[in-house]
């Protein structure tokens, strides 16, 4: 995700220019919290977040050692960000709320109409289900559109029933993709770009059904091209400053469009009730999909704003969910012994009889303590998010008296990385260790023979662990993920025999060491790794 030159020094104009217009007049009375130090006052801070966020956000780690509360100025804007559990859980109580957050990601990550944003602003009232006290607006529920969005969200993304159906169509629509391989001869694979392509097939097939790819040549690599400017989108740049991230984002919104456009005039609305509660369709596929079109019928969106909210709803499905399942591919590859043991605990959740013979029992590959134990690892080590809440009231935060309205940030990769709370002598927090995340304990049968067995059990928790964020404002797409990923590295590790290669630099040349994070994508999302796996694999 990085800029180019011109950019950044044009932004750094653009960010000096707004300080100097509005500079504050007069300091609070309240006792504020330490800032981060800069060599040029409203200046640095911006320029190295821009160009170095890995740099940046070590000296922020570095200062929230002495406060849990530290301001940064990044340009016209003024952030507090916030360390340690009791005060990263305080960010995630009710009286913050992401909804501004979040609005900038509809208007410029996703590309929403300007006449659809404005029911967004005008709506105070939150996404709770009791409006909020001192909501301005009306709180009637027609007009409560984010409350709308919410339980959208909550039934066709959270709810044990669309997950239990997701967790089935990604499973078959995987298996198909993994269908198309020979068996038995041994072919060579880039597993990063194997993974990219066909989890992106399934999932996408899984949401939407299949017309979405079929109507759109080169669906899959534009929405790659799409995902690579989520964070420099978000800034809201004018056109003529970020013409090739708008480029790539109309692209992939102009082909979510087309099929919305389709599937909307196929689908019979009258008799939707009848389609509420069905697992999958072939017009709009999920329950989420359809869940989507009737919010935004609900609140009379224009179709440029169905193509961006369907957009925006792959690019959660995908950016983070992929990457991620990357990184598990290839811990549990490079490492023999891990790679057996994963073997064996999965074929435990293989069902082999009955109509669903061959298929994996989700249920019972989650509840598996070891490939638990690498999954939250590697949540932890590579999710590099920062967290963003807004107070609604004035609060009072690491001892802080902080006015209504300031910007807070919870890093995750400074919680996650936390010696204290994850290092051991052996295995620092900045390391991937499979067994984190797992204690080994005794079980005595009614024999009186005793078996040593082990046990997930996670490290910390709360404020010092948020992958997905926290509070009402949680990442609604997390039950989807943890499927998607532990499903595809199932499947990957109980079809293939697998050998490694070597490890290779992103255009293609050899590597001479293993892969690390993207620094690019550095407090963006889950980072992906910056070198390519390569590999020798023969399906059985």
């Amino acid at each position: 995700m990085g800029s180019s030159g011109p950019l950044i020094t044009t932004l750094l104009l653009f960010f000096i220019l707004i300080s100097l217009v509005s500079r504050q007049k007069s300091r609070s009375k309240l006792r504020q919290p330490p800032r981060l130090s800069e060599t040029i006052p409203f200046v640095s801070n911006a320029w190295q977040f821009m160009t170095n966020k890995r740099l940046f956000i070590n000296r922020t780690r570095e200062a929230l050692r002495a406060s849990p509360v530290v301001q940064c100025r990044l340009g016209p804007m003024t952030l507090h960000l916030v360390s340690g559990g009791s005060t990263v859980s305080a960010v995630f109580r009710s009286s913050f709320t992401s909804d501004p957050w979040i609005l900038r990601i509809l208007q410029h990550t996703a590309g929403y109409a300007s006449t659809d944003l404005a029911k967004f602003s005008a709506d105070d009232s939150g996404c709770a289900t009791l409006p909020r006290k001192d909501s301005t607006g009306s709180t009637a529920p027609e007009k409560r559109i984010w409350h709308a969005m919410h339980r959208t969200h909550e039934e066709g993304l959270v709810s044990a029933h669309s997950v239990g159906a997701f967790s089935a169509s990604f499973q078959e629509c995987f298996r198909e993709e993994l269908s198309t391989l020979p068996v038995g001869n041994w072919v060579e694979v880039r597993v990063s770009d194997f993974l990219k392509k066909h989890m992106s097939i399934a999932a996408t097939r899984s949401v939407l059904g299949s017309r979405i790819l079929e109507v759109n040549a080169g669906f899959i690599d534009t929405f790659w091209e799409y995902e690579q400017f989520g964070e420099s989108l978000s800034f809201g740049l004018p056109s003529w400053l970020n013409r090739r991230a708008i480029s790539a984002r109309e692209r992939f919104r102009c082909m979510c469009r087309k099929w919305y456009k389709l599937a909307d005039q196929e689908f019979d609305w009258d008799t939707v009730a009848l389609h509420q509660d069905e697992e999958w369709e072939p017009i709009f596929g999920s329950q989420i999909s359809r869940g989507l079109a009737r919010w935004g019928k609900q609140f009379s969106f224009s179709v440029e704003s169905f193509g961006a909210a369907y957009a925006l709803l792959l690019f959660g499905l995908h950016a983070n969910t992929i990457p991620i399942c990357i990184w598990m591919v290839m811990e549990i590859i490079k490492d023999p012994d891990l790679y057996h043991q994963i073997k064996d605990e999965v074929s435990q959740a293989n069902i082999t009889d009955g109509a669903l013979a061959g298929n994996f029992d989700f249920q019972r590959l989650a509840s598996m303590p070891l490939l638990q134990s690498v999954y939250t690892e590697t949540l932890r080590v590579h999710v590099s998010i920062l967290v963003t809440r807004t107070a609604t009231e004035p609060v009072v935060i690491g001892g802080y008296n902080i006015p209504k309205g300031s910007v807070f940030q919870a890093p995750t990769e400074v919680a996650h990385l936390d010696e204290i709370v994850w290092g051991t002598p052996d295995h620092p927090a900045s390391e991937f260790w499979t067994y984190r995340h797992v204690k080994e304990v005794e079980k005595t049968d009614s024999t009186g023979y005793v078996t040593k067995k082990l046990e997930f059990s996670i490290a910390a928790r709360g404020g010092n662990y948020f992958p997905f964020g926290g509070g009402i404002s949680i990442c609604a797409g997390r039950n989807f993920a943890k499927p998607e990923v532990l499903l595809t590295v199932a499947m990957i590790i109980s079809n293939f025999d697998i050998e490694f290669i070597e490890w290779l630099k992103l255009d293609g040349t050899h590597s001479e060491r293993p892969a690390l994070d993207n620094t690019g994508y550095a407090n963006a999302a889950a980072t992906p790794p910056d070198r390519e796996m390569k590999v020798m694999w023969r399906r059985i």
